[in-house]
């Protein structure tokens, strides 16, 4: 029984825990309209969908207003280290 009860309890505090940690990685963005409310780069592709960070160039060209159309929405770019990991940290080449 002793023992029951410490297990749910580690798994209650685990699951309290790492929602915060992945919070203070990747905040989130108050709630807005238009490409680049979650910081994306705030293009808006051909297609009609808002195109992250990782498909820029390869769906809007260079530069992206070739094929997309920017949005300005606020908070633009702000999660960009969060959106690419730690491929942001490395430079092309």
């Amino acid at each position: 029984m002793i023992r029951c009860l410490v297990v749910a309890i580690a798994i209650l505090s685990v699951s309290m825990i790492l929602p915060q940690a992945a919070q203070a990685r990747c905040p989130e963005r108050p709630a807005c309209k238009g490409c680049g409310c979650k910081g994306g780069p705030g293009y808006r592709g051909p297609d009609g969908r808002c195109v992250g960070f990782k498909q820029l160039d390869k769906v809007c060209g260079t530069p992206p207003e070739t094929r997309c159309t920017f949005e300005n929405a606020p908070g633009t770019g702000e999660n960009r280290e969060c959106a690419l990991g730690d491929k942001a940290a490395k430079p092309k080449g």
